[in-house]
């Protein structure tokens, strides 16, 4: 029986395995934890790590090696719920295929973020104003332009007035 008091030590290929594991599950970190068998606190203080400097650089063959096998094994199990799918395709109900077709999402999405690949398309979509609102903006800075110059007017004024009583 271990200890409570005994710490485990993970070597640079379980280390390896967690950061691919940890990017894979979109960081995670519970999620990373359950996956990989690494206890949560540990997953926890290594990603705040990660976070800050990134992976050690010392391990980038390792990570790179880790995230080739898991985006092939994860590349085969899409496969293989994609050739399910179309096999059910013809009899099945539809809960049976939104539950596969879920799972062909899923590893669809570990798979990009282990590739480092967008796992979501974000649109953006500018409209210009209308031609009354145009109008209305264009008219509404005139205006302000032309109090601005009101304003300016009125104070050179005012301090030329001044000006002039103090020379006197």
């Amino acid at each position: 029986m271990v200890s409570r008091n005994e710490r485990t030590e993970w070597d640079d290929g379980a280390r390896a395995a967690t950061y691919v594991q940890w990017i894979a599950c979109n960081k995670r970190i519970r999620e990373t934890s359950r996956v990989t068998g690494v206890p949560h606190a540990t997953v926890a203080y290594w990603a705040k790590q990660w976070e800050k400097d990134g992976p050690p650089e010392h391990l980038d063959g390792e990570i790179r090696k880790n995230a080739y096998e898991f985006v092939d094994h994860a590349n085969k199990v899409r496969k293989q719920a994609m050739d399910k799918l179309e096999e059910l395709i013809p009899d099945a109900e539809v809960k049976q295929l939104s539950a596969i077709a879920t799972v062909v999402g899923i590893m669809d999405d570990k798979i990009r973020l282990a590739q480092g690949l967008a796992t979501k398309r974000t649109e953006t979509v500018h409209t210009l104003p209308t031609k009354e609102e145009m109008k209305e903006l264009m008219s509404g800075f005139a205006d302000s332009l032309v109090n601005a110059a009101e304003d300016r007017a009125s104070e050179v004024v005012e301090i030329e007035a001044s000006s002039v009583v103090v020379n006197k």
